[in-house]
């Protein structure tokens, strides 16, 4: 007779746009499934819905944890069915209402996992700032893919309790690839020109306004070379406004985010990243593993530098990012970041082993 599997609802909230789905799945994909279930639990039908479910896993739909009430009733109904060993809400402030629900669901293992932290601009600051006390209320773990979002989160003394779980990436699909290159270039239109690029949600966080700002001062010597932004979000069309507004729209390029990402990486010379605030972000590692020299915002935790980062910059001035865009296409730096990663804590091989450990270990099973 089989082993009864441990089963984990994974609470991942929007699986529509953002790193968290993205990164939850990666686990899916690479842990040993005779062993582990994932159910997701998110607020609505994403592309991901099929692969969960040819990998063995479920996906229920909840109200937003911004409605409270109705996120509380429907979790603990699907929750108190499933009979699950445990339950990992990656909502960060808004896991809360999600171990609540566990809580009396009357699931033993309940953990929380920080994925972001907060900036002063931030339109939910205040709400973050008021649920951030009451993280721990309903955890009986804590975990987190920085220890800085860790620290954010909860405190340093809970910190020093808490699992740090990297925002791993799969280096066998970020592995630079010449011929990918040439084509996915050719695909859009670029020959020979410098290209900067970023991957991401279009949306307050990401602060994309700024770096339309610092490409417009960059592109004022440089009369070649392109700005690609793939992603898609509620700040789109002010995005498309400043572009227009600076008369960049030949050489500022908005793309869909597809499954093959990858491919857009290795169209870019250059990787940029201006956030307000970030947990680590699974983009600055990919652009990284495909030996993409790397700009990134001093509000993002340097825990994100695995060897290919050329410079933390302040998001006070778009003339300072402007003048390194400017070293970097004078420079052509050297990015050699791949094989300083096989191995490491952002091999998803290797993290996986932790996560599977941890697991086991939260519920009393062996560890392998």
């Amino acid at each position: 007779m089989a082993e009864q599997k441990i089963k984990v609802a994974q609470i991942v909230g929007d699986a529509t746009t953002g790193g968290v789905i993205s990164c939850v799945l990666n686990f899916y994909r690479h842990i040993d499934r005779d062993v582990f279930q994932f159910d997701f639990f998110s607020y609505a039908p994403s592309k991901f819905d099929e692969e969960i479910k040819a990998l063995g896993g479920n996906v229920f739909y909840v109200p937003k944890a911004i409605r409270p009430l109705s996120h509380l009733s429907k979790l603990k109904k699907l929750l108190k069915v499933g009979e699950y060993d445990i339950v990992h809400a990656h909502l960060t402030t808004l896991s809360v209402v999600s171990l609540l629900a566990a809580k009396q669901a009357k699931i033993k293992v309940r953990v929380c996992h920080a994925h972001n932290t907060t900036h002063r601009g931030e339109p939910t600051k205040i709400v973050k700032d008021c649920l951030r006390p009451f993280s721990k209320m309903f955890t009986t773990h804590t975990a987190g893919c920085s220890e800085y979002s860790i620290r954010w989160l909860y405190g340093q003394k809970v910190a020093k309790e808490s699992f740090l779980l990297h925002n791993a990436i799969d280096l066998s699909k970020f592995t630079p690839n010449a011929v990918l290159r040439e084509k996915t270039r050719k695909t859009l239109g670029i020959d020979n020109e410098f290209v900067f690029g970023t991957i991401g949600r279009l949306v307050y966080q990401k602060n994309y306004s700024f770096l339309i700002d610092a490409f417009a001062l960059y592109a004022q010597n440089n009369p070649k070379g392109k700005l690609l932004l793939v992603g898609d979000g509620d700040e789109k069309e002010k995005i498309i406004k400043r572009i227009n507004k600076y008369g960049l729209s030949d050489r500022v390029v908005i793309l869909n985010e597809v499954n093959d990402v990858q491919k857009y990486y290795s169209a870019f010379d250059c990787f940029v990243l201006p956030s307000r605030y970030e947990g680590l972000p699974l983009v600055a590692v990919e652009a990284q593993a495909m030996n993409l020299p790397t700009i990134l915002s001093n509000e993002i935790t340097h825990e994100a530098d695995v060897g290919g980062i050329y410079s933390f910059l302040n998001i006070t001035s778009p003339k300072d990012w402007a003048i390194t865009m400017q070293k970097v296409f004078v420079e052509r730096p050297i990015c050699n970041a791949h094989e300083a990663l096989v191995g490491s804590n952002f091999d998803i091989q290797n993290e996986t082993k932790r996560l599977e450990n941890f697991y086991r270990e939260v519920i009393g099973a062996k560890s392998i």
